[in-house]
């Protein structure tokens, strides 16, 4: 039994793909007592590094579509600006 409760996802058929999702099983949370919520990115490119306080710090790539998708950028306007007028 899957304790996903699924926000949005994009199923990686075509490309990268992504689940974002809460854990119904997650009994904390965050000073207003909201849980916290889980990105799957699947199909991408990950650097992972230690820190020396013994931490990690994560680098993903995440295509453009996906960071549209997910509210981190937006869309790229199709019009050509041809500058100031």
């Amino acid at each position: 039994m899957s304790t996903k409760s699924s926000i949005k996802w994009s199923r990686p058929d075509v490309g990268p793909g992504f689940h974002l999702y809460y854990d119904v099983m997650d009994s904390f949370g965050d000073s207003r007592g909201e849980p916290p919520v889980y990105l799957q990115l699947d199909g991408v490119q990950v650097e992972v590094m230690t820190l020396e306080n013994g931490g990690a710090s994560v680098t993903v790539t995440i295509p453009h579509n996906i960071a549209v998708e997910l509210g981190l950028l937006r869309p790229v306007s199709t019009t050509v600006h041809r500058g100031w007028k």
